[in-house]
């Protein structure tokens, strides 16, 4: 799990660092759908985009008019289990021992029906900060990272976003 959790962190910084990445990934296999409210949303998720072992970028959508990205990343897991979500945070958990990551909260939730974790933090590079707000969840096998994300000034905005995964019917 070691090498599942290094990757864990990495929704975020690839936010940062490929703001402008292409195709990302398929979410054929994941338990949501997202609809989002307007066209100034895009949607990148055609192909997986492998970030290490068992773990894929399944999926971006932006709003560049407003500086707003949300990234799913998914891990196939060899066994689940009841602690399947914690391993899967460790990663995330790690993270905040860097000095630009400021751990703002870390909760219990429910997404879709299933038992998550939501992270909100920020992180700073250079002078610019951004705000993170990360929910982790297990589903039918695979660990699915959702990281909302935008400047601090926009909070609520972020907040809306995890609303634009809707739970797949049928």
């Amino acid at each position: 799990m070691r090498i599942t959790r290094c990757f864990l962190s990495l929704p975020v910084a690839l936010v940062l660092v490929f703001p402008r990445a292409s195709a990302a990934g398929t979410l054929d296999d994941a338990p949501f759908r997202i609809v989002v409210p307007s066209s100034e949303w895009r949607i990148d998720d055609s192909t997986p985009q492998p970030l290490g072992k068992d773990v894929f970028l399944a999926a971006t959508i932006s709003n560049t008019n407003a500086l707003l990205k949300s990234v799913v990343t998914k891990t196939t897991l060899k066994n689940t289990s009841a602690s399947s979500l914690d391993e899967l945070c460790a990663g995330i958990r790690d993270s905040f021992a860097n000095p630009a990551v400021k751990k703002v909260s870390e909760a219990d939730t429910t997404f879709l029906g299933r038992r998550a974790k939501t992270f909100v933090y920020q992180i700073t590079q250079g002078e610019q900060p951004t705000y993170n707000e990360t929910t982790v969840f297990v589903a039918d096998g695979k660990g699915w990272t959702i990281a909302c994300v935008g400047r601090p000034d926009q909070k609520n905005e972020i907040k809306k976003i995890i609303g634009y995964y809707q739970k797949k019917t049928g």
